[in-house]
């Protein structure tokens, strides 16, 4: 059976959404980084505007046949919920099937037109037996600009009594017209003291681990459960025993790259990322009081001096892109191979 599932920091934020539902925008864009509970608000926001005052709706929405529930994700991401091991993520992921097109080939990272000319089609009728129908849209920073373009015109003439609940980790991707026509809703971590013990609350991480992976996911609970599972810290000493070799020869651009690969295209940029950020932290103040990877900060001190500013500035910039990229169809190897050039070329 479904039951929502708010976490602490995301209470306040609860209280405000559920107060007087029917007074919402018909839109809400949920957003803030990973980590932080957003398809978990979203998805316990849609069981009970549902459910509410109707008792039918909450055995058809546990069995994945509400009819007045659409879902739309990329097929990667539905993918993952599905081998998740989580009934509730598999049963959302259950919902984005009607809009999913069988094909040969990789899932695809992206939400497609086809996928929302399709939710459109379906928009035509009235709620079924809700007074409500809503719309789910996850990682809506997926979307490219034709599949935004489409949703723009629901979203501009909305089909009455429908509440289109869209999350986002990346707001900034997603076109002003689309946010304009959004109530915002933004989800924000919690202090220090209170994710370190909630963590604790949840033994899942070490204690001892508890303020690594807390850093490590900028203060992100969650995040920190995904990466303590994903054995992070293993992934962190191989990219950088590959940088330490890139500076000092013993291994080529194309290699590391295919390394990266390997461990992961999106955790490696993650950690490129973030180690150059702690770099930049170490060239801007002598001690600074927060960085990434404190399991590191020797080395990252001491390198900091060894790299030039400019190109590390280029780097954070790059891979800043770089990481948002992977949700299309480019190359990853070359994505990989123009980052470990940048990488290469940091040493004064």
């Amino acid at each position: 059976m479904f039951e929502p599932l708010i976490h602490p920091w995301n209470q306040e934020v609860w209280q405000q959404l559920t107060l007087e539902p029917e007074r919402s925008n018909h839109a809400l864009l949920i957003h803030g980084d990973k980590g932080l509970g957003k398809q978990d608000i979203a998805t316990s926001l849609a069981h009970f505007v549902l459910t509410d005052n109707h008792t039918q709706s909450a055995s058809l929405f546990n069995a994945g046949s509400h009819p007045d529930l659409h879902v739309i994700m990329p097929e990667a991401l539905s993918e993952e919920y599905k081998s998740s091991n989580d009934p509730r993520l598999d049963l959302i992921s259950s919902y984005s099937n009607r809009y999913l097109e069988p094909h040969s080939g990789k899932p695809r990272k992206t939400i497609t037109i086809d996928q929302i000319r399709k939710l459109s089609s379906a928009l035509v009728t009235h709620p079924h037996i809700s007074k409500f129908r809503i719309i789910l849209i996850f990682a809506a920073n997926t979307m490219n600009r034709n599949a935004a373009n489409a949703l723009l015109k629901s979203l501009e003439e909305p089909p009455a009594n429908t509440l289109f609940l869209i999350v986002s980790d990346e707001i900034s991707v997603l076109p002003k017209t689309i946010r304009s026509r959004c109530s915002l809703v933004g989800l924000k971590a919690p202090d220090r003291n209170s994710a370190s013990a909630w963590l604790a609350l949840q033994n899942i991480i070490p204690d001892t681990e508890l303020d690594t992976y807390l850093s490590i996911a900028n203060n992100h609970p969650l995040r920190a459960i995904e990466l303590f599972k994903s054995d992070y810290l293993v992934s962190l000493k191989a990219v950088l025993t590959d940088i330490n070799h890139l500076w000092m020869r013993r291994i080529d651009v194309t290699n590391a790259a295919k390394k990266w690969q390997t461990l992961g295209a999106s955790t490696s940029l993650d950690i490129l990322y973030k180690l150059a950020v702690d770099l930049l932290r170490f060239q801007l103040s002598d001690s600074p009081p927060d960085i990434y990877f404190p399991v590191q900060r020797s080395w990252v001190s001491s390198s900091s001096k060894k790299v030039k500013r400019e190109c590390l500035i280029r780097l954070i910039d790059e891979l800043n892109h770089s990481k948002s990229l992977l949700a299309t169809t480019v190359d990853e190897l070359l994505v990989l191979e123009t980052m470990a050039e940048r990488a290469h070329s940091l040493p004064i």
